[in-house]
Parts: C-alpha cells; sequence; structure tokens
C-alpha cells in the first residue's frame, strides 16, 4: 500500500502569509473552568460547537437551523471561508457530521429556541436581529470576559499594528477539534475536509501540534520487551470526547438551559431571561 507524501512533508511556516507560530489548544481543565465562568449561554453553545464540529465563529453566527438536519445528524455550511472569494463572490459549502452522542445536546438547543431562525440567536434594541459583524463583536468581547475572570486571558503577542493577539479566542476551540480529529487517527486529507481547509498544508498544522503522541508510540512500537528505558506517558492535553468530559458539559448547558427557561415561562423577554440567569450565577 503506497503511503500518502503528505504525512512527511513538513509544514512551511516560510511561505508568505503563513503563520509561524503554532497554535495554542486550550487544556480540557481550561476549557472547563471557563465553560464554569460563561454565563451567555450562547457562547457555551459556540465553544461547545467550535470543538466538536469544528466550525469558525462566523460559520456558527451565520448557520440557520434549515442548515442543522438533526434526523441524519449532519449540518450544512454555506458560504464559508474561500481564498478565491474575491474572484467567485461566494464561499464554500460543506456538510459536516453530527457525531449522534453530541446530538442530545443539539436536540435541548433546539427546544430552547423553537421559533429561531438561526442557531445563535441574537435580539437587539430594535427587536430585530444585529449585523453578523456587529454580533460577532459583542460575543468576542463577552468570551474575553469570561476568559479573564478564568484567568485564561493572556496576551501571546502584539501585531505589527500594535492590536494585542490573545492565547485563546474563538479559533482555539477549533484548534481543539482538529488535534483530537488527528490525535484520533483520521487521516490528515479528512480532517482537512471536515474543517473546510482549503489544502492539506493548513491541515498540517494538527500534526505537528500530535507529534509529541506519535513519538510516545514510536518509542514503545521500538523498545525491547524488558526494557525500562520506555518514555513516560505523556498525559494528554487537550480535550478528549471521553464520557466524563461529555456529562459534565452535557450537565452544564442543561442547567444553564433550565434556568434560563424558568425565567421566560415567568414571563420574561429572552433579553431580561439572560441577565436574570446571570445575576443567579452570583
Amino acid at each position: 500500500m503506497a503511503l500518502n507524501p503528505a504525512y512527511f512533508q513538513p509544514v512551511n511556516y516560510d511561505v508568505p502569509g503563513k503563520k509561524k507560530k503554532l497554535p495554542t489548544v486550550p487544556t480540557k481543565e481550561e476549557l472547563l473552568k471557563l465553560l464554569s465562568y460563561v454565563q451567555d449561554v450562547r457562547i457555551g453553545f459556540s465553544i461547545f460547537v467550535g470543538c466538536f464540529q469544528g466550525l469558525r465563529i462566523g460559520e456558527i453566527i451565520a448557520l440557520k437551523w434549515s442548515e442543522v438536519n438533526l434526523k441524519d445528524g449532519e449540518l450544512t455550511v454555506r458560504d464559508g471561508k474561500n481564498p478565491r472569494r474575491r474572484k467567485s463572490g461566494y464561499g464554500k459549502d460543506r456538510l459536516v457530521v453530527i457525531n449522534k452522542m453530541f446530538l442530545p445536546i443539539w436536540e435541548a438547543w433546539r427546544a430552547m429556541n423553537p421559533e429561531e431562525e438561526y442557531v445563535i440567536p441574537d435580539v437587539s434594541h430594535n427587536g430585530m436581529r444585529a449585523p453578523h459583524n456587529t454580533l460577532l463583536r459583542r460575543l468576542q468581547k463577552r468570551l474575553q470576559i469570561y476568559l479573564e475572570r478564568a484567568e485564561l486571558l493572556e496576551v501571546e503577542s502584539v501585531q505589527s499594528n500594535g492590536v494585542e493577539r490573545y492565547k485563546y479566542h474563538f479559533h482555539s476551540f477549533r484548534h481543539v477539534c482538529g488535534t483530537n480529529l488527528r490525535r484520533a487517527g483520521m487521516k490528515i486529507e479528512d480532517v482537512r475536509d471536515f474543517l473546510g481547509h482549503e489544502d492539506v498544508v493548513s491541515t498540517q498544522v494538527y500534526t505537528e501540534l500530535t507529534r509529541e503522541d506519535l513519538r510516545e508510540t514510536s518509542h514503545i512500537a521500538y523498545a525491547y520487551p524488558k526494557s525500562h528505558l520506555g518514555m513516560q506517558k505523556i498525559p494528554a492535553v487537550e480535550i478528549t470526547m471521553d464520557k466524563e468530559t461529555l456529562l459534565l458539559q452535557k450537565e452544564i448547558l442543561e442547567k444553564k438551559l433550565e434556568l434560563a427557561k424558568i425565567w421566560m415561562n415567568a414571563g420574561y423577554t429572552r433579553m431580561e431571561a439572560e441577565q436574570n440567569a446571570e445575576l443567579c450565577q452570583y
């Protein structure tokens, strides 16, 4: 069987326009700590979709319920990121599978928003949904507040224009997804398609991030049977789809959904319900 040469090609970080620094992936403990501080359930669900579906935050905000098929366990990203958008005038569409273990969370979120057109609901002061970029900035700002409360808001670098770039942001959750897919053994081409990358070069960053896993496996494979020189097992640092993690995340989300539902049944608007829910956290 011929080996795919893409597995042996190192990432070229000197290509113009390519990032030279590997992204930082949140640990399981950091994610659970962050979720404990999240009060806006939309942020919590966006983190969930980023970690387990690999969607970009812009794709999450633009996602409509008409594009989510809970019966077959799949969703369709419309007009996604496309480097050739300027020429074609349109992004890229892709189909993303929803693992059956995550369907109950999607169904609970749908039950909470039965009349909404968009997966991430929003009602501005004028009763209309905020423009895409406005809503994006709002959610990013709220995420930074929760990261700061969780003591996870850390400046990683300062760009040439003086803008600070933080260690963790919405795109970090997408990196969690890509790293876990690669660690689980998914072929790099399949990871590329799942995440909607233009080419496999962008996806190779996850091979770099999981290199310690490969090093450990290789060392054990070639160690003598009675050797005590085996490499000590390195604990996984990224979140894994284990039962304990899923139950914790499901419990947090269900509690927030139930709390908001109680306020809404009492006659409060969604905005008032969210504000009351936040007050109950203290």
